[in-house]
């Protein structure tokens, strides 16, 4: 029931679009730069501050925030510490053929795979 719960929160928060605070605060949570949060969500220099203005996120934008939130969640489930999911995401993995979460995660199916190796890891699957 929470899972529903918690899917029809992230809906409503989406379409109404992600407020700056959020997007912030996950930056500090990933220990990335607001330009760097910008660089791997796509959006340009001149609209993130434009987004810093106006408060909000669009629609779009605020579906790659919840995407990039849902890693760190499941990253710091699989690697049991902040500090060891923040270390995870920002380094490159053998699991993903040598490439950053956090830039591999830019479209969706990239986000699944490392979702994927997220889930492999919290439950010990290896091979």
């Amino acid at each position: 029931m929470a899972a529903a719960t918690d899917t029809a929160k992230a809906k409503k928060e989406i379409l109404g679009g992600i407020e700056w605070p959020e997007a912030v605060h996950l930056a500090e949570l990933l220990d990335v730069s607001i330009g760097r949060l910008a660089e791997i969500l796509r959006i340009s220099p001149a609209t993130m501050q434009r987004r810093n203005s106006a408060g909000r996120f669009s629609l779009e934008e605020s579906e790659r925030i919840i995407r990039y939130a849902r890693l760190w969640h499941l990253a710091t489930l699989a690697l049991g510490s902040l500090d060891g999911a923040r270390s995870w995401l920002k380094r490159s993995q053998h699991g993903l053929g040598g490439r950053i979460p956090l830039d591999e995660a830019q479209l969706e199916i990239g986000a699944r795979l490392v979702e994927t190796l997220l889930n492999r890891i919290h439950y010990g699957v290896l091979a």
